[in-house]
């Protein structure tokens, strides 16, 4: 939240002339339900933010938002929502303030949030949960390092960073689902009651088998695992965090709005033409997992946690 804040007041202050209304146009896919209630809700939350006129253009599986990219007013903002598309338009990115939500990974030369969430915000969930943790340990894709977390990069070779509070992030890189699960045996030898493994949206090489061992060594060596997929919190990880939905839609907007009276290529848009992490999330917790690691949830703490599975 502090970095795409520092970003979105950077515009403020860059702006020299206050723009008319202009309409935002949001390019989101047609899908089936339950994924296309997931767009429903960034786009509403997208308008709201947003707060002045919007154009919705869905677009079928086999349709390109290219062409219609092209005949859009070049002060037009668009915002783009999913991986297809975002990757189709940015890659012809060359005039077009053109902002991307509901994407894994980078992007260049546009703005957006993307589906990570930022170190900041699984910290301060973590270290309220868990403060006795010292480490948080992912396997993600090679050439992802800390600053993709909006983090400084440090000295280890490991790309290990020192967060808020004392915690730290240790990225392992991974190939392909047969390396990651090299290095994911590797790991759960070593780690212990003050490490914590987080499974990213992507690029983290999960499948059934090798969670169900990831949680019953955690069970076993106390160690704490948590994701980005709420449904590994059925499964047994100690917690989710996860988009929420409508709110990220909201930031998206508010994004678009000031990028929408910001004049193009200037040097302040250039340096905010990046991507930014998640920071609108929702947290699942298995109450049968913090019972085990020890956790005693009182009521402030609950209060802080949108959902939690009862213990069985």
């Amino acid at each position: 939240m502090r970095a795409l804040f520092i970003a979105l007041v950077a515009l403020i202050f860059c702006r020299s002339v206050t723009a008319a209304a202009v309409e935002l146009v949001i390019v989101y896919p047609q899908v089936r339900e339950p994924f296309a209630r997931v767009f429903e809700e960034i786009v509403r939350g997208a308008e709201d933010g947003y707060g002045q006129q919007v154009q919705r253009v869905a677009l079928a599986e086999n349709q390109s938002p290219v062409d219609f990219v092209h005949v859009l007013d070049r002060q037009s903002p668009v915002l783009v929502l999913g991986n297809r598309l975002a990757r189709q338009v940015s890659k012809q990115n060359l005039q077009h303030k053109v902002i991307v939500g509901a994407v894994n990974g980078e992007f260049n030369r546009v703005y957006g949030i993307s589906l990570t969430p930022s170190f900041e915000a699984i910290s301060s969930k973590l270290r309220f949960l868990v403060p006795s943790v010292k480490k948080v340990h992912v396997i993600a894709k090679p050439g992802t390092t800390v600053g993709d977390f909006n983090l400084e990069v440090g000295s280890s070779p490991l790309q290990e960073s020192e967060g808020l509070q004392g915690l730290s992030l240790v990225i392992h890189e991974a190939e392909d689902i047969r390396t990651a699960a090299t290095v994911y045996r590797n790991l759960m030898q070593t780690l212990g009651e003050d490490d914590a493994l987080w499974i990213l949206p992507s690029g983290s090489f999960v499948n059934n088998a090798m969670l169900s061992i990831l949680l019953q060594e955690s069970w076993e060596k106390r160690f704490v695992v948590f994701s980005s997929n709420p449904v590994h919190v059925k499964r047994g990880a100690l917690f989710s965090v996860y988009p929420n939905n409508y709110k990220m839609g909201l930031s998206l907007g508010h994004l678009a709005q000031i990028i929408a009276d910001d004049q193009p290529f200037t040097e302040c848009a250039e340096i905010a033409r990046k991507m930014q992490p998640l920071s609108d999330v929702f947290v699942t917790l298995n109450e049968r997992t913090s019972n085990h690691l020890g956790i005693n949830l009182t009521d402030d703490m609950r209060e802080h946690i949108d959902l939690v599975l009862p213990a069985r």
